[in-house]
Parts: C-alpha cells; structure tokens; sequence
C-alpha cells in the first residue's frame, strides 16, 4: 500500500521514526566536505509549506538519482522522520522524478507553489484606494503610471527569495501592510510627508519585478533574473521612478527625493542600499520596511515551529526566537 503524501510542515511534525512521501522542489545541489573528509552532497527541497536542507553521503541509494538531476526538477521524495540536534530532520531515503500523471495533476502541482494568506484581490483593490488618497497629484500621478505598466507583475510577485513574503503575492501583500503603517503613523510624525512618504512605499520594492523570475504554479521558488543580476531592485526601481517620473511631468526635486527613498530603504550600505536614508520620508519608509520584513519573518516561523518547541533560530533577528506565546489570556 503506497504511503500517503504529507506537505515537508507535515512530516517534520509527523512522530520520529515515521514514515513520509513528499512531492517538492529540487533547489541548488552543492557538495560538502564532512569532518571526517569524506563528502557528501547537500540539497534544499522546498513545498508551499517549508523548506529544508537534505544530506546526502556517498553510500545512500540516492546519490545516483540527485546528482543526475538539476535545480528546478519537482521530485518524489521519501524517507524517515528523526531528530538533529533536538530539532526534526528528514533522513531522504528514495528520490525519484514525478511521473507525467503527476506533473498533470493540479492538486499535486498547486501544493508547490506558496500563496499568500490573503486574497489578493482585496489587497489590490485596498492599496489603490491608498494610492488614491496620496494628496499630491504629480506624485500620486508617478505611482498610477508605474503600477499602469508593471501591476500585472507586481500583484503576482514575490517579495523576497527566502527572507520574508517569498510566496506568490507577496510583494503586493508587504507594501500593502507597509502603507497602512505609514497611514496610522503619518499623523505622529508632521515633519513626515504623507506624499512622498506613501508614494516610496508603493514604489520601494517596485524593482523586484525585474529582479526576479515569475513564481509559476508547480514552481517552489522564484530566482533572479539577467537584470536583477547586473541591478538589483535598488536601482532598477530607480528606473521605474524616473522612467514614470518623467512621463507624468514630475518636478526634478520631487523625483530625486522619491529616487533616494528607493534607493536607500535597505538603510546601510552593508546591507544592499546605494546611500543611507538622509531624508525624513526615506528614515520613514526605511524603518516601516524593515518591521514589516522581520514581523513578516517571526509570523512564517511561528506558522513552521514543531509542536513543543520552545526557541527557534531566525536568521532575519540574527538570534533564537522564543517560540512560546505569552500567557496573557489574549
């Protein structure tokens, strides 16, 4: 009797010493030096729910299978659930190509790909009423020809490789959040222009449409294009910007302050941005971006934690999160 399918969230919560099949997403094959010499082989398979690194060593029956094969290929994966080090780990022990029925098959396919929680058409229809509030007409202008152009794009895209919102959708769903924390906070801030401010948000990942691949269904994870290569989405949003700047007849300082939020919302230098952010409005969007990504980041992993785990490690806190929720009866 052939084993039932479990998503990779599924196995790693299924009891240690279970039995899994997983139908995933075959991510970047590297080989890997162990502390006794030998190598071995290391590969992430991925689903819509996780994930995870596989170990592979010179004697397992699937060595000949993975090294045959090339990133992208969606696989059948079988194996054991164990432990590592205290967290779960997937021992791989049978790997082989999905048939052609499988590959037909929409439920087995739509399982690949992650999706926003959210509807995405209700969060479409609530950035551009956003946008329609956005009080100066030139800037308010620049945004509606750039989304006019590039919309189809941006409402289906990723938000990120790995680090936060990396699921279909996620990049309309991460702005949207973005310029609803900027409308609840505008008010405190006066110094800040509302302008300018919700403008760079909408407009702040608008690059990432050009720097990544479309996430189509059946596929686990988008990757970067020949442009956000060379670019990145920096300065390819920069483009955009001054590309439907200039179109609208957006004034030269306006522009170059609408640029420089783009351009500097990474925060520092170290961390991807062309400048630091040297304007109140780009202070304010860097800062808005960055909760959102590492909130964003803590929410996926709460979603992921095993059950009884109590810390996790989180690479966007660059520490262990506390796992267990606190006892306030909420």
């Amino acid at each position: 009797m052939s084993e039932s399918l479990l998503t990779l969230r599924e196995s790693k919560t299924s009891p240690v010493g279970s039995r899994f099949q997983a139908i995933c997403a075959l991510g970047e094959i590297a080989t890997k030096t162990a502390k006794t010499g030998s190598t071995y082989f290391e590969a992430v398979i991925a689903d819509a729910t996780d994930d995870i690194k596989i170990r592979v060593f010179g004697d397992s029956p699937v060595k000949p299978v993975l090294t045959s094969l090339k990133a992208g290929a969606i696989v059948r994966v079988g194996g054991t659930v164990s432990d590592f080090n205290g967290r779960p780990d997937l021992k791989v022990d049978s790997l082989t190509p999905i048939t052609d029925a499988e590959r037909a098959d929409p439920a087995i396919m739509g399982k690949l790909t992650p999706v926003s929680q959210h509807d995405p058409v209700k969060m479409k229809s609530e950035l551009l009423g956003i946008v329609s509030r956005i009080p100066h007409a030139g800037l308010r202008a620049t945004v509606e020809s750039a989304l006019e152009e590039h919309g189809e794009r941006f409402y289906e895209a990723v938000a990120a490789l790995g680090m936060h919102h990396a699921y279909r959708h996620g990049l309309l769903e991460h702005t949207l959040r973005m310029a609803k924390c900027a409308e609840a906070l505008l008010p405190l801030y006066p110094k800040v222009d509302h302008s300018l401010s919700v403008a760079g948000i909408v407009l702040h990942d608008m690059g990432k449409v050009q720097e990544y691949s479309r996430l189509e269904p059946g596929m686990a994870k988008a990757g970067f294009t020949r442009a956000g290569n060379l670019h990145g989405h920096l300065v390819l949003g920069a483009f955009i910007v001054r590309t439907h700047g200039t179109k609208v007849g957006l004034e030269a300082s306006l522009m170059e302050r609408l640029e420089h939020i783009l351009l500097s919302h990474h925060t520092m230098r170290e961390y991807g941005a062309c400048a630091t952010p040297s304007t109140p409005e780009a202070v304010f969007v860097a800062r808005i971006d960055d909760l959102d990504a590492k909130l964003s980041a803590v929410e996926e992993e709460l979603r992921k934690a095993p059950p009884g785990a109590e810390f996790m490690p989180l690479r966007a806190i660059d520490g262990q999160l506390l796992i267990t929720p606190p006892k306030t009866g909420a």
